[in-house]
């Protein structure tokens, strides 16, 4: 080998390390470059991540006390259902009191004409005091008849 030839091979050698490196530093760079990409591409997918985990636990905070309100409010209906039906029973009973009533009145047969009398004044618009008076009954007695006599009349 030549003298001349060894200096050509470390320039060629140098050449070559020279492109090697330039490859490398262009390589890395584009890598760098993915790598930030990827990097921002992954914060951004984070925030989104913590923002529809906040908005999660706020729908579940929602649905937990609207949970809590519907319960509330089919508690009281119920209550109140079971107040309605005991008025109901209670109006029921008394309605069928004073129609016992009624029919007892109606068939006495020493007091019909007093009654007859009453049920007449009760419809013409009699107040309590005229009607207990003329026919001497007790005020209960012409209160139950005017209620009667009087809402059949106006209905």
């Amino acid at each position: 080998m030549s003298l001349l030839a060894i200096p050509i091979i470390a320039v060629v050698t140098l050449i070559a390390s020279v492109l090697c490196f330039v490859i490398v530093f262009i390589s890395l760079t584009r890598y760098k470059t993915k790598l930030a990409v990827y990097s921002s591409q992954y914060q951004a997918q984070e925030l989104l991540v913590s923002s529809l985990q906040s908005a999660h636990d706020n729908l579940s905070v929602i649905v937990n006390e609207l949970s809590i309100q519907h319960h509330k409010s089919l508690t009281e209906n119920i209550l109140i259902s079971k107040q309605l039906e005991h008025r109901i029973k209670t109006l029921q009973s008394q309605l069928n009191s004073q129609q016992e009533l009624i029919i007892q009145l109606q068939t006495d047969k020493g007091d019909d004409k007093f009654y007859a009398r009453a049920i007449k004044l009760a419809k013409r618009g009699a107040d309590i005091d005229e009607i207990s008076a003329e026919c001497e009954l007790p005020h209960a007695e012409v209160e139950m008849l005017i209620s009667v006599y009087q809402k059949k009349s106006q209905g």
